[in-house]
């Protein structure tokens, strides 16, 4: 064999390992302008289906201090892995999953949600948001409702002893009352 053969085939050869490892290697996103989302970031869809019905549902759990805690305890627990533990909408699951979930602390998120368009929505989910359904009781739906709220700025009341007694695992208080 040649010199020039082998150096030929040792030229090839070091190109093709070079080209190797360069495909093995993680190719980086150009970062985007501050203040916009990555193209490669799916936006989830935030158009939920509520009913005229569903949102002149009224709120039947009062916002008290012991609602919100109960609420928050089922967010962090079924909710913050997408929505984040503060509900900015930075959970690790939706930044693995490439999602952009709302900020639910921005007030003008929900603002124009009623709490029965937030039970509605919490219900029935959609195609990126899982449905509480019948999975959770309407009791703690309405909690979450009253959580959510609080992230944008609702002040919640002291609890009455009634509304304690209805909170606790062990009651045999009817779970949803009507709200005066």
């Amino acid at each position: 064999m040649s010199v020039k053969s082998v150096l030929g085939l040792l030229v090839l050869l070091s190109c093709t390992v070079f080209w190797a490892k360069e495909a093995a290697q993680p190719q980086q996103q150009p970062v985007p302008p501050a203040g916009t989302a990555p193209a490669a970031v799916a936006q989830a869809t935030h158009d939920f289906k509520v009913s005229a019905e569903d949102a002149a549902r009224k709120n039947p759990v009062r916002i008290t201090d012991v609602s919100v805690s109960r609420g928050k305890k089922i967010f962090l627990s079924q909710c913050a892995m997408c929505h984040g533990d503060d509900g900015a909408g930075k959970g690790d699951l939706a930044e693995e999953m490439k999602l952009s979930p709302p900020d639910l602390t921005n007030p003008s998120t929900l603002k124009p949600l009623s709490d029965g368009a937030l039970f509605a929505i919490i219900s029935a989910g959609n195609t990126v948001m899982p449905a509480q359904g019948s999975r959770m009781k309407d009791y703690h739906k309405w909690c979450v409702v009253d959580y959510l709220r609080s992230l944008g700025g609702a002040a919640p009341q002291k609890a009455t002893p009634e509304e304690i007694e209805q909170d606790s695992p062990t009651s045999t208080v009817a779970p949803v009352a009507p709200r005066p």
